[in-house]
């Protein structure tokens, strides 16, 4: 190799160390860029015959016969007629370049700028096979080696050299970062043009040093707690290195794209904490070098609007995700939230302010189980037959409730349901008895709606299971026409019901037909008595379920499930467990009702706590000490004086006497060592074991939890509650969802707490 080419670092490190933000002139004044383009250039001048030596390094044999890849020879013989030293070749050099012969020079030196782009990449891999385990990024090397491979495949005249068959084609995401932007802006700050543009300059500095800015390594990005989460990061960790990272330094790439025009919402969201961190760093160092005038920008418009960057990023819903979010749809954003929520201190004070106001007065009281009432002891019948009658003769006033003008979700399907605008039936095929022409006209026209809002499921799948005798169909009818439909198969021997298919109409998806067909459906099985739904949801129907009651968290056995529902790939089981005790199409009128009579619960207590009591006199007399319930009205507000800690108290109340909770908490520890789930616990991690202690910063187990047992380190239970969570947290941590050892950091969590509830150490 030319000793001009022997680098320090002939690629730049995607490490944490070099995670921080570049300078503006980066590329510009890049020292390995700069000494590539001279090396390149210094290339370019040797003679034609020099150039296809180098070319056929990297050229493979034009001989039909041989499979060699390369030619090689001795240094001090590089004629044509030289042979190629590999085993099985022993051609001559001309048979390598025999393609090259007719090529202009230009093309030869775009070949040769090829070469030296592969030896650079070879020798970084090189370099970085070097490095101990801990420091080596698997994720980049093979990234690297992929992309070697891939591009040896175009050292031809003419070639046209593409990336997308591995790893796709930007951009990635719709919308992008900048686009994204745009409308956080509108979103939030449309309503003051002196704070909108403000707004813009922030933008356009995070862009700017977003695009300049290096990812962290897959292995150590903050906030990855999952096994899934560091996966999806890696794969779009590998688009950056290709699109955006190498480019700048492999010339033979395409252009590099910047990075805020090719990601969108999944990057920002895993993204979006480390390179905050990284841009308060570089603020402060280039603090003193700063004008007093940008130093007030950093330090002071920045960090609000990040904070409000963060909240729309990791909101469940948010508009500055849609691709039609247009200027027009401001006038309803300034009417809500958005015209509270600014830069400007003075407004973001007062909606501080406001909100705690507004706020229930009892909202952070938690009662104790023996001191709660019932809503019966507090008011009278005749009472609740007052408010009964309040609520339902007068106003519905949803804004005033729920925080919405137009009610809460399912309510306008619910008005148009009672005046007979949509109804709900359940139908479905059968080879037993004659089925309705009406009913044969709904399930084609249900196949044909799951079709055009399931473009990835095959159409004979669906409407095989759509026809099926097996399978049943809630459908949503208006006009006589399906505007939407659950197409579900129940297990009634198995005590469950499988959702195979759930749509409704794009355009009446924002009325809540959604929700009252799921709790239309959840009526059904409960006359039925069928108690549970399992449904495979995919990424976009994740959060739909999960506000219909819907959960990750399967509490149905395998055994009872695994074999009768239908499994798909690239969607999350769920699962949702209905109550028999509630009417689910009329839960919102219920907790409407609900909300009124303890609105009025509230307004009488109210008034019974504003009274004024005459002052005590009696310190005037001497008294030099009062109990707090001797104070006139203290009482009557409800509290009750709490009773000493002594040793035949309950030992959940904290106590001073440490020996007799060490007492407790020792038999606790020792049910759980005594547990066969506990072996993976019992002692510290190995520190061979890869990437552990990168990962988890606060290591537990229960040999560590008895030393501090011991040493009288728990002076209090929630000490001891919370090493015991983290041992367990730590594990559900590192490992995957699924595994043995995070299903027994689960179940050993579960009989942990079973037995502080026993000790009556356990009020959680």
């Amino acid at each position: 190799m030319p000793k001009s080419l022997k680098l320090e670092r002939c690629l730049p490190s995607t490490s944490s160390a070099s995670g921080l933000l570049l300078p503006d002139h980066h590329v510009e004044n890049d020292p390995i860029i700069q000494k590539i383009l001279e090396f390149k250039a210094s290339e370019c001048k040797l003679s034609r015959h020099e150039k296809l030596v180098k070319l056929s390094t990297k050229s493979s044999c034009q001989v039909s016969t041989c499979q060699c890849s390369g030619w090689r020879g001795r240094r001090d013989n590089r004629m044509m007629s030289s042979t190629c030293t590999k085993s099985g070749c022993s051609h001559p050099l001309s048979s390598h370049v025999s393609h090259l012969e007719s090529a202009k020079d230009e093309q030869l030196n775009t070949l040769l700028g090829l070469i030296i782009d592969l030896d650079n990449l070879s020798v970084t891999v090189n370099k970085d096979l070097k490095k101990p385990n801990i420091e080596r990024n698997y994720v980049q090397e093979d990234t690297y080696s992929a992309v070697y491979h891939e591009l040896r495949s175009f050292v031809y005249p003419g070639s046209c050299i593409t990336l997308d068959k591995l790893f796709g084609t930007p951009p990635f995401e719709n919308p992008n970062i900048v686009k994204a932007l745009m409308n956080f802006n509108m979103y939030k700050f449309g309503h003051d043009s002196s704070q909108l543009k403000i707004a813009l300059k922030i933008s356009k500095f995070l862009t700017k040093h977003f695009d300049l800015w290096k990812w962290i390594s897959p292995k150590e990005l903050p906030h990855c707690k999952t096994f899934q989460h560091r996966k999806n990061y890696e794969f779009y960790y590998q688009r950056y290195l290709v699109f955006c990272l190498l480019p700048k330094y492999l010339h033979s790439i395409a252009p590099s794209f910047k990075m805020s025009l090719i990601f969108g919402q999944d990057i920002l969201k895993y993204t979006l904490k480390a390179f905050r961190m990284h841009l308060t760093d570089w603020c402060h160092a280039s603090a003193p070098k700063l004008s007093n005038h940008r130093k007030h920008f950093y330090m002071s418009y920045l960090p609000k609007y990040l904070n409000l960057l963060e909240e729309e990023v990791y909101a469940v819903h948010s508009p500055i995700w849609d691709l039609h979010f247009k200027d027009s749809d401001l006038k309803k954003i300034i009417l809500t939230e958005s015209l509270d929520s600014g830069l400007d201190e003075t407004k973001e004070t007062e909606h501080r302010d406001r909100r705690k106001k507004d706020k229930h007065p009892n909202e952070d009281m938690s009662m104790k189980p023996n001191e709660k009432h019932s809503i019966e002891d507090a008011l009278s019948e005749d009472k609740i037959i007052d408010i009964l009658k309040n609520v339902q003769s007068g106003p519905i006033t949803y804004s005033k409730e729920f925080g919405l003008e137009t009610g809460p979700r399912g309510h306008q399907a619910r008005t148009e349901e009672e005046h007979g605008i949509i109804r709900f039936v359940v139908i479905g095929n059968s080879l037993d008895s004659r089925v309705e022409k009406s009913t044969m006209l709904w399930l084609m026209q249900l196949r044909n709606l799951f079709r055009t809002q399931l473009p990835r499921m095959p159409v004979r799948y669906i409407t095989r299971l759509v026809f099926d005798t097996k399978h049943k169909t809630l459908a949503l009818l208006k006009d006589g026409v399906p505007i939407g439909g659950i197409c579900f198969c129940p297990f009634v021997s198995q005590g469950f019901t499988e959702i195979v298919f759930c749509a409704v109409k794009v355009d009446q998806q924002e009325n809540g037909y959604g929700t009252q067909l799921m709790n239309h459906l959840k009526d059904y099985h409960i006359k039925h008595n069928i108690l549970n739904f399992l449904t495979y949801a995919d990424k976009l129907a994740i959060e739909y379920f999960k506000k219909q009651g819907f959960s990750q968290d399967v509490r149905i056995s395998k055994k009872i499930h695994q074999e009768y529902i239908k499994h798909y790939q690239g969607a999350i089981l769920m699962h949702c467990e209905l109550n028999p005790k509630i009417i689910y199409t009329q839960l919102t009128s219920v907790i409407r009702i609900q909300k009124e009579i303890v609105k009025s619960l509230v307004e009488e207590k109210h008034m019974k706590i504003e009274r004024h009591y005459p002052g005590l006199t009696c310190f005037l007399d001497g008294v030099r000490m009062v109990t707090i319930e001797s104070i006139p009205g203290v009482m009557d507000t409800g509290w009750t004086p709490s009773t000493r800690a002594t040793r035949n108290s309950r030992v959940t109340e904290e106590t001073t006497d440490i020996d007799v909770l060490a007492k407790h908490l020792k038999k606790v520890l020792q049910f759980v060592k005594n547990n066969a789930l506990s072996e993976p616990f019992l002692n510290p991690v190995d520190k061979k074991v890869p990437g552990y202690y990168e990962l988890i910063k606060y290591p537990m187990d229960l040999s560590t939890i008895g030393k501090r047992l011991a040493s009288g380190y728990y002076v209090t239970r929630k000490l001891f509650i919370a090493d015991m969570r983290r041992m367990f947290s730590n594990c559900k941590t590192f490992n995957p969802e699924d595994s043995y050892w995070a299903n027994c950091a689960v179940e050993l969590e579960r009989l942990f707490q079973i037995k502080m509830k026993e000790m009556g150490l356990w009020d959680y």
